[in-house]
């Protein structure tokens, strides 16, 4: 009884770590796409905070996945007063594993 609590265990634990892996990777992948489609000097740096990520399932599979990102990018007008816009990517998961950017389409920018 002990060994089917340790596997049972095990295998939670395996899964959240790959679902955080997925979202870290989801993450990683808007900033570049931001950083792209916007024109935003290569160095630009983005806080968690500044990134909102949420996860819809749309089939059964797990490839039935899609993510909603919103990216909050902050800037300055000519007065110097603090301006805020927010962007939000749409991703689909085209592949099984979803541990690398090729896993995912960019479906919309807005």
């Amino acid at each position: 009884m002990q060994k089917l609590a340790f596997i049972l265990i095990t295998f939670l634990v395996v899964s959240c770590s790959t679902e955080n892996k997925q979202e870290t990777v989801v993450r990683e992948l808007a900033k570049k796409d931001a950083i792209e489609k916007l024109q935003l000097p290569e160095g630009t740096k983005f806080i968690n905070d500044d990134i909102e990520l949420t996860e819809t399932k749309t089939g059964e599979a797990s490839i039935g996945i899609s993510y909603i990102v919103k990216i909050t990018v902050k800037s300055q007008d000519r007065d110097g007063n603090e301006v805020l816009k927010i962007y939000t990517l749409n991703y689909k998961k085209i592949g099984e594993g979803g541990l690398a950017p090729e896993d995912y389409e960019l479906i919309s920018f807005e």
